[in-house]
């Protein structure tokens, strides 16, 4: 099964990608790159989830679900160890490692990354 939504919270709530792909300006740690999104006026912020048979994915932003889809778009997933090295992290807390082992085979990873441009491109328009 397939489908994406959107919920909304009062405040920016960082979901389990958000340290990895909103990283902290060096200039000033207070600031994002890329910057956290902007609440919308009378809604809050948006959440947004996609599930892909059986597996809901949830990002803080829809910079998170471009980083996803280009991680989860690579016939060899990225090295953990590798990306927490350059990030500055733990590479057992990365959210590759997070994700359960049926959604990782480049069989399931083709099929959710095709579903995840769909969701993207229907989230822009919102």
């Amino acid at each position: 099964m397939k489908r994406h939504w959107i919920e909304f919270t009062e405040k920016w709530t960082p979901g389990p990608m958000t340290f990895w792909v909103h990283v902290p300006s060096p200039a000033d740690a207070s600031e994002l790159s890329p910057p956290a999104p902007r609440g919308i006026p009378g809604k809050g912020y948006p959440v947004y989830y996609v599930e892909v048979d059986g597996f809901t994915f949830q990002f803080a932003s829809l910079d998170e679900i471009r980083v996803c889809i280009e991680s989860l778009g690579k016939k060899l997933l990225p090295n953990t160890l590798r990306l927490a090295q350059q990030r500055g992290g733990d590479a057992d807390r990365h959210w590759l490692r997070k994700m359960p082992d049926e959604t990782k085979p480049w069989r399931y990873r083709a099929k959710a990354v095709k579903y995840l441009e769909k969701a993207l491109q229907d989230f822009e328009k919102t």
